[in-house]
């Protein structure tokens, strides 16, 4: 097998994957919003603690340049918060980015689990 015929069957079994996790998405009903949200918010976290464990703060202004909305980037510090990472405005609890990613993980399913204790870590205007 050839590198072109391994990327043809590598696409048709993604393809084959996603169509799978689609149905199952659907059987579990987990297509709301809130789910989207905090998968969402969940992948920009990661993000944002990658360019912190970097060295790079990450702001506002250094997301929208990588196309992260305000709503996801308060989306994302809000599940940072839940997880214990972030503390206040600018004050990181940890730049490692393993022990983060095993805290935003867990974050991850106690937001799913309780989504009034992820829109309590949210600001003001994203708790609509």
């Amino acid at each position: 097998m050839n590198d072109s015929q391994r990327i043809q069957y590598l696409e048709l079994e993604l393809t084959k994957v996603r169509r799978e996790a689609a149905m199952l998405r659907k059987k579990l009903g987990v297509a709301n919003k809130h789910y989207r949200r905090v998968d969402q918010a969940y992948e920009d976290a990661l993000l944002l603690a990658t360019w912190k464990a970097a060295g790079i703060h990450p702001s506002r202004e250094y997301a929208k340049r990588y196309g992260i909305t305000q709503n996801r980037f308060e989306n994302a510090r809000g599940l940072l918060r839940l997880a214990r990472i972030i503390f206040s405005q600018r004050r990181w609890g940890t730049a490692n980015l393993e022990h983060i990613e095993e805290r935003l993980q867990k974050a991850r399913e106690k937001a799913l689990e309780s989504p009034e204790a992820y829109r309590a870590r949210l600001n003001g205007h994203a708790r609509s």
